[in-house]
């Protein structure tokens, strides 16, 4: 009889094979799936690792060799079939499964490990996929369900033969105190297992036999992602994901995000203020994310499978080996935040990107749905945001000066005036994480300094809400937390579908929504008697005399129809639609903007 410590049982056969003309971007997804067509094969089939964007978006496909020295397939599983991982260093992703499918009939999983060896097999940022520890004993009649590695060594568990050590050293049964075992994780602690609750495996490396220390009970444990200080843990359930933090000696599972499905996997971005949490659920495939603001958010469909089969296995994508991964950086770019070294060795820091629009209502044109762009050719119209002055100053852009021709621009893309765009806190929305200054199109369109561009915010990708200001309109926010992140998101101000926070943020004019004007000083109101009111410099600015005079132009505030003149009475004044957005009977009634 062999010992169960015998060399033979392990193999390290680091056979290579590349994807060609495939390459991973660093830093993005990675989903590790199992597709068939037609009914399901139990003998099994090939395996495919699919890239995607932190929004979603597909990137390249790297399909495992099934053939040939480096072969990995795997099977169908309505639970766990396998794992995909990172390895500490972030160059390769490792993944377990078969050598081989099983003879057409035949279920693979229930095959001996000595007919078909049990296999790990990595990829790297090349697609060079390499299959460097087989068992032919270890995990008979089952199939391995996870994987760790600390960058030497590895190991695995599955349905059956608790935690196993696979080399480099003599291959070894860590632990069946617990047969199967959902998930492993190399971490700073140690090897984390997961079933039922979660333990660190022996102390150290542990390459002999060692017992389990349960950390904390979590029943039902599919997966876990450990915080790199060890304090944070979020766990996997079917239904759910758990957050787990560490108090002195106890582990508390302080709240939960909804996950409705089959969850199995989850990978987690712990380098952004707020940690993203990313999910795969097997049946059916999907991908999701959670936004941890410190609070249970809603989960954000980024994908689902196209076809049969199953997703098994989630992580991010491989780069280049770099030993500062993680550490603070500086990449010379004012417009992002948390800079730090990326898994392709790169300083490169976090931004969001925002596509609004609104209409502002003095301006607003409604038969022909756009605005007025009498403002762009003024000599006095302001190369800079002309926001600090009014109190508003910008958190970053304030020196920066509109681009050469934005303002000989003409059409519906020709610039109206400039904006204010801001990322708010979720939880207290009162607070201003970051204010852009930003420039209005004749559609409604925020757009960049150079007149194209949606805005680009040194921010972590998230959930805000947005809000956006003018100087002399009311300033409007949306009601519900928006996720933003890589890709361009959205926020149309000038639908009524767009909830704002508050009560009639918004003016209906026709069928769109604009922001109320008459808020001439800029103070969150509209006044028309009274101290601060908004009609008196009106008539200062013509002269404070003759109320028929005019101004024209000039880049003024009181100017709200912002057609270049600045008129106390007679047509097109701008007093009248102050007069008008505070009810038109009581002149000593006030409309407030509807901002915390």
């Amino acid at each position: 009889m062999r010992s169960p410590h015998a060399p033979a049982l392990a193999l390290f056969l680091s056979f290579t094979t590349s994807a060609a003309f495939a390459q991973f971007t660093p830093g993005r997804l990675a989903v590790l799936e199992f597709g068939y067509t037609g009914s399901i094969p139990q003998e099994g089939g090939p395996l495919v690792i699919r890239e995607f964007a932190p929004d979603g978006t597909p990137g390249v496909v790297m399909n495992v060799p099934s053939t040939g020295p480096s072969a990995m397939v795997n099977c169908h599983s309505f639970v766990l079939g396998a794992s995909l991982a990172l390895t500490p260093s972030g160059d390769k992703l490792i993944f377990s499964g078969f050598t081989s499918t099983a003879p057409t009939g035949t279920s693979l999983i229930s095959t001996s490990a000595a007919a078909i060896p049990r296999a790990i097999g990595t990829v790297d940022i090349n697609g060079v996929f390499e299959r460097p520890w087989t068992t032919s004993t270890y995990f008979n009649s089952g199939t391995i369900y996870a994987t760790a590695t600390d960058g030497v060594n590895y190991w695995a568990a599955g349905s059956n033969n608790g935690i196993c050590y696979l080399g480099p050293g003599t291959p070894t049964v860590i632990n069946t105190e617990v047969s199967a075992q959902n998930a492993l994780s190399f971490h700073s602690l140690g090897l984390l297992a997961a079933a039922h609750n979660i333990y660190r495996v022996g102390s150290g490396i542990p390459t002999a036999p060692a017992a389990l220390e349960p950390l904390f009970g979590a029943p039902g444990v599919m997966d876990l992602q450990m915080s790199p200080d060890g304090t944070v843990c979020y766990t996997a359930h079917i239904g759910s994901v758990k957050k787990w933090v560490l108090s002195g000696s106890t582990w508390t599972n302080v709240y939960s995000f909804n996950a409705p499905g089959w969850l199995v996997r989850i990978a987690v971005d712990f380098a952004a203020p707020q940690p993203v949490i990313y999910g795969v659920h097997n049946i059916p495939s999907k991908l999701e994310k959670w936004v941890d603001a410190g609070a249970p958010s809603a989960p954000i469909l980024l994908a689902t499978m196209s076809g049969n089969g199953n997703w098994y296995g989630l992580s991010f994508t491989p780069g280049t080996f770099c030993s500062t991964v993680g550490q603070p950086c500086d990449d010379s770019d004012p417009t992002t935040v948390n800079d730090h070294v990326r898994p392709d060795c790169a300083c490169r820091g976090d931004q969001v990107h925002v596509a609004a629009k609104v209409f502002l209502e003095g301006p607003f044109i409604p038969v022909a749905g756009t605005m007025l762009d009498a403002l762009r050719t003024l000599a006095t119209f302001p190369q800079t945001e002309p926001y600090t002055a009014l109190g508003l100053a910008p958190t970053s852009g304030s020196g920066a000066t509109i681009g050469a021709g934005v303002l000989s621009v003409t059409g519906n893309n020709a610039i109206v005036d400039w904006v204010l765009l801001e990322l708010r806190d979720v939880v207290d929305p009162a607070t201003v994480l970051h204010r852009m200054p930003s420039l209005l199109q004749r559609d409604g369109d925020v757009v960049a300094l150079d007149g194209v561009n949606a805005l680009s915010l040194p921010a972590a990708p998230g959930m805000y809400r947005i809000a956006v200001r003018h100087r002399n309109h009311l300033s409007a926010m949306t009601l519900n937390a928006i996720a933003l992140g890589d890709v361009a998101v959205l926020v149309d101000f000038t639908l009524a579908t767009t909830a704002t926070y508050g009560t009639n943020a918004l003016k209906t004019v026709g069928s769109v929504q604009v922001l109320w004007a008459g808020d001439v000083n800029c103070n969150g109101q509209v006044k028309y008697a009274g101290g601060a009111n908004d009609r008196d410099p009106i008539l200062s600015a013509i002269g404070g005399s003759v109320p028929t005079a005019t101004v024209n132009g000039q880049y003024r505030q009181e100017d709200l129809n912002m057609n270049s003149q600045v008129r106390y009475a007679g047509g097109s004044n701008d007093r009248d639609l102050i007069l008008q957005n505070i009810g038109g009977s009581v002149p000593t009634a006030v409309r407030n903007a509807q901002l915390p």
